[in-house]
């Protein structure tokens, strides 16, 4: 309800001259000198009286019209509020009429499954299909897809930035139209078309039962007792081209000839690498996620993750392919994964940190460094991967 003003209340007892004029709406001066001429003192008693009674008549008729006027702003808002959610609604249920939405994912399996289950409760009516994969072979995909006219992503959760830049300058990108956008940072908004859904710190995971000598940096992965034993994430995105440019940037020029001279094991993905730390079959794996280690320790791994130093960082963003089948259901869920509902369900465990603020249990943005996408062009990855090559693969 408006906030009305409180009414003041009326002199006890309007006088007979006052109550003649409010009852023939004339002025109370025009009364006042109709009737014999009073005293200097009754004239007092009169004024007084009828100045009160200006004043309740004044606050009364201005009451009336902040509260018409409140009502009327609250109606207009209203109206205006209810506007996008009429529309809204509109694109939820032909949502629902296409029945799915298919993402193409590179987030860690624990949180899909939290946001698979959140997602089809807030939507009954649209299933979400979700394919992880790592965000170099998603792209090759997504581009097949759009060439041959298949029928496949509708919504690609990547961490390949330029990818999302390519086909933004090409016209291929829809951009988000739920309402979850007005509330949404722009600083983590890239040009309006696709929003940065969460940034991720990476470490390293060690298994406690097999190293007694706590790990605290880069540089205890060259301990001798690692030799043979180290794990490494190959080169499957930008993110990891970027990671260990940042890590000989840290650690100095010689530290990845060094880390290559330990014999490391090389993984496709981070969670064979968790996998295998989890196992036991390895001590230590680098490039490694809470999203990837918290499940397994949950379930009673001897895991830990360490984050020396800075932590580097991914950022996941979130885009919507032109060619989509589904073009309202992929809508509505990069809506939800903008929600506070939907960042709760992503980052609510702290294994990634939201660019929503006030998200319970969040990791913090500031605390993550992220890699510049720009600086790592097609040049610019082919000569660092034929030197990484090079070095680890040899």
């Amino acid at each position: 309800m408006p906030t009305m003003l409180a009414e003041p209340s009326p002199p006890a007892r309007p006088s007979r001259i006052a109550g003649h004029a409010l009852a023939t709406g004339r002025s109370t001066a025009d009364v006042i000198w109709q009737h014999s001429a009073p005293s200097v003192a009754q004239r007092r008693h009169v004024d007084l009286e009828e100045t009160a009674m200006m004043i309740h008549r004044n606050a009364t008729h201005l009451t009336r019209l902040v509260t018409m006027t409140v009502a009327s702003f609250l109606a207009v808002a209203a109206a205006l509020a209810q506007a996008q959610p009429a529309a809204w609604k509109d694109v939820v249920v032909a949502a629902q009429k296409e029945g799915r939405v298919a993402v193409f994912s590179a987030q860690g399996p624990s949180v899909m499954e939290r946001i698979k289950a959140d997602f089809e409760k807030t939507y009954p009516g649209i299933r979400l299909e979700q394919t992880r994969m790592s965000s170099g072979p998603m792209m090759s995909k997504l581009d097949q897809e759009r060439a041959s006219a298949a029928d496949g992503g509708d919504v690609t959760i990547t961490t390949e930035m330029g990818w999302l830049e390519d086909r933004l300058k090409e016209g291929a990108l829809k951009a988000p139209a739920g309402p979850s956008g007005a509330a949404w940072p722009a600083a983590f908004m890239v040009k309006g078309a696709y929003p940065i859904l969460a940034l991720e710190p990476f470490g390293i995971a060690y298994n406690t039962n097999l190293v007694k000598t706590p790990i605290t940096g880069y540089r205890d992965l060259l301990r001798p007792e690692f030799s043979g034993k180290v794990g490494m994430i190959d080169l499957v995105a930008t993110s990891l081209i970027a990671f260990y440019d940042w890590l000989e940037k840290k650690e100095g020029p010689d530290f990845l000839a060094k880390l290559a001279a330990q014999k490391p094991k090389i993984y496709g993905s981070n969670p064979i690498g968790a996998q295998m730390v989890a196992s036991g079959e390895l001590p230590a794996v680098s490039f490694m996620s809470a999203t990837m280690v918290l499940p397994l320790v949950t379930k009673g791994a001897p895991v830990k993750l360490v984050y020396p130093d800075s932590a580097f960082g991914i950022q996941y963003a979130g885009g919507i392919v032109a060619w989509s089948r589904r073009p309202n259901a992929a809508q509505v869920y990069l809506d939800y994964v903008m929600s506070r509902a939907g960042q709760t369900a992503w980052n609510g465990l702290g294994e990634a940190a939201s660019p929503l603020p006030n998200i319970p249990g969040s990791g913090d943005v500031r605390g993550i460094v992220p890699y510049d996408p720009a600086r790592y062009t097609p040049e610019v990855i082919k000569a660092y991967r034929a030197r990484w090559e090079g070095l680890i693969k040899k």
